[in-house]
C-alpha cells in the first residue's frame, strides 16, 4: 500500500519535510528556558494580583481584567518559550 512506509503525517515523506519525525513537545535551549520560567513567574504574579484586586472590591474589576489579560498573555508566551519557540509548519506541500 502507499501508506506503509510513512513515518510522519499524511504526505510528510512525499513532500520531503525535514521535521517529519519530530516529537510534538520539545523543550527549548537554556536561554529560552530561563525566559519561559521568568514569564511563567510574571503570569503567576499578574494572576494573583488580579484575584487580589477582585477580593478588595468589585469596583476594581477593570484593573483586575487588565491584570488577568496580562497573565494570560504572559502564560502563553511562557509556554512558547518553554517548548522551544515558534515553528511554522502548515503540513502541506508548497
Amino acid at each position: 500500500m502507499a501508506a506503509e512506509g510513512m513515518s510522519g503525517g499524511p504526505g510528510a515523506e512525499a513532500c520531503g519535510h525535514p521535521g517529519a519525525g519530530r516529537r510534538l513537545v520539545t523543550f527549548g535551549r537554556g536561554p529560552l528556558l530561563w525566559r519561559g520560567a521568568a514569564l511563567g513567574g510574571l503570569a503567576a504574579g499578574l494572576g494573583a494580583g488580579a484575584v487580589k484586586l477582585l477580593k478588595v472590591s468589585t469596583l476594581l474589576a477593570p484593573g483586575a481584567a487588565v491584570l488577568g489579560l496580562g497573565a494570560v498573555l504572559a502564560g502563553w508566551a511562557a509556554l512558547v518559550h518553554l517548548t522551544g519557540g515558534e515553528r511554522f509548519d502548515d503540513g502541506g506541500c508548497d
